[in-house]
């Protein structure tokens, strides 16, 4: 080859890769951006959502929940100290939590919602609730904020928080459904700046539902609503970022990957399938305002009414390996991705879901451990359990638990024992009622007593015992019914 030919190529090679990394700074840049938006890409780069959310007959909603002791019970009971630090674990950068609905009860505390609460449903519409003391207005605040708590919990991890609500008021809190759906100063000023202005900067940012209802007048009347919002939410943190849902289809199928008005900073993004994978990290919006692009879908399988988005009792959608490879490429592109991941609404994470958020975390570099996204997991039908005793197995369970089957039994005593070899053994099973206390063996030494009882409400794929520092050898779990009505054989991991 000559010297000319070999410089051409030289040159052409040299030409060719800085061209493929201009373009990828250029598509990774966040030029013209916000400044107080570019922590989503540039430092958490990825996140994760709760419908953390009662409702039961006023729509039969998430978690079948209308009484208002369990929904404060689950509330005052949500350790966020726990959950903060398994998602620094799964390598998350911000936690997306539901603060209300449609459907009246909050996961916090309003006296201005207290003020303008109306009467309670009938028992049929809403049996356990209850009026506050001394009036007829419904009680739908529980005694604790748990918004602010986990959002100080996860600042502490260094995760961000967004909050979800919608622009109005809730739509079905009298047990039926209210059109045309309201929006009063009370709510979209005193109530939302209460709350911004108490959680100041602990919260991040704000994602608003419905706005579809209201998009056409607010564009002809220069916004009047969403005015008064971002006022409200910027009154508690001047750097809070604003992001609002116009829909998926409403306005055509590339909907959530634009902006409809003056105020958002990055996209609404919900998706009922895996979002589009984004060409450049910089979207222009509503009169070319430069914003950040955002997709989020659920890793539940589909409902037929709320789709995927919190549905514990099914399980998951997409492999592994698919969401994290689908997280990469979206970032590759300027994208941030977030996960709907259904939660139990003790706060505790069922043990499919851990596995695959880490496995993202892992893809992404945002966490080096691998507890759980390196685990096998076995099923409690697998030829290599051995269960003693009187057991009866139920199939298609429609609960949640791994892949909808478990064994039981309800004579103490019995047991179920497996053996594998390796270092790291995790038992998940599901919590409830009915359920008591079960004893614990690995190669025959207890490890002590555990209990499986849940006071109202059966949780699904709960870890109840963990060990990841035992010898890399072979080793044998046993698991003995010791009280209760059921033991439940569920999930089991290894490493």
């Amino acid at each position: 080859m000559n010297r000319i030919k070999f410089a051409g190529k030289i040159l052409f090679l040299t030409g060719f890769l800085l061209g493929s990394i201009f373009n990828a700074f250029a598509q990774t840049s966040g030029e013209g951006l916000p400044k107080e938006v570019k922590w989503m890409y540039d430092d958490a780069q990825w996140g994760i959502s709760h419908h953390f959310l009662a409702g039961g007959t006023l729509n039969n909603a998430y978690y079948m929940i209308t009484d208002y002791e369990q929904w404060d019970h689950y509330i005052s009971n949500f350790d966020v100290k726990s959950y903060a630090k398994r998602a620094k674990k799964m390598g998350v950068g911000f936690v997306m939590f539901t603060i209300t609905q449609n459907r009246g009860y909050l996961c916090t505390t309003s006296k201005i919602w207290d003020e303008h609460a109306p009467p309670c449903p009938s028992a049929k519409r809403s049996p356990g609730s209850k009026n506050q003391l001394g009036t007829n207005r419904a009680d739908y605040t529980p005694s604790r904020d748990l918004i602010g708590d986990l959002a100080k919990a996860l600042k502490k991890e260094g995760i961000k928080t967004i909050v979800y609500i919608p622009y109005h008021v809730c739509d079905r809190w009298t047990g039926e459904q209210v059109r045309p759906s309201q929006y009063p100063d009370w709510y979209v000023v005193d109530f939302l700046s209460d709350l911004a202005q108490r959680w100041g900067k602990n919260v991040a940012g704000w994602w608003f539902d419905g706005l579809w209802e209201i998009r056409k007048s607010e564009q002809a009347n220069d916004f009047p609503v969403l005015t008064k919002i971002y006022n409200s939410i910027k009154s508690g943190n001047p750097d809070a970022v604003m992001g609002c849902n116009y829909g998926i289809t409403n306005f055509g199928p590339n909907t959530s990957y634009v902006t409809h008005d003056k105020f958002a900073h990055f996209t609404g993004g919900e998706y009922n399938t895996l979002p589009q994978i984004p060409t450049n990290r910089v979207v222009k919006g509503y009169n070319s305002k430069k914003v950040q692009y955002f997709g989020w879908t659920y890793t539940s399988k589909d409902h037929p009414v709320f789709a995927g988005w919190g549905q514990i009792k099914l399980n998951l959608k997409f492999p592994d390996k698919k969401i994290a490879d689908h997280t990469l490429k979206a970032r590759a592109g300027g994208g941030v991705s977030a996960w709907d991941v259904a939660i139990n609404m003790d706060g505790t994470w069922p043990l499919d879901r851990l596995k695959q958020i880490q496995t993202v975390g892992l893809a992404t570099g945002t966490t080096k451990g691998d507890s759980y996204a390196s685990l096998s997991l076995i099923n409690d039908n697998d030829k290599s359990i051995d269960y003693n005793g009187e057991w009866e197995t139920a199939q298609n369970t429609g609960t949640g638990a791994y892949k909808q089957d478990i064994h039981r039994t309800t004579r103490n005593g019995d047991s179920y024992s497996y053996s594998f070899a390796g270092k790291s053994i995790v038992l998940a099973t599901s919590i409830a009622p009915d359920q008591g206390d079960v004893e614990i063996f690995i190669d025959g030494k207890s490890q002590g007593v555990f209990s499986t009882n849940d006071p109202y409400r059966k949780q699904i794929q709960t870890i109840i015992f963990e060990k990841h520092n035992l010898k890399n050898k072979k080793h044998t779990l046993k698991v003995v019914k010791i009280s209760g009505k059921y033991m439940v054989a569920d999930l089991i991991g290894v490493k």
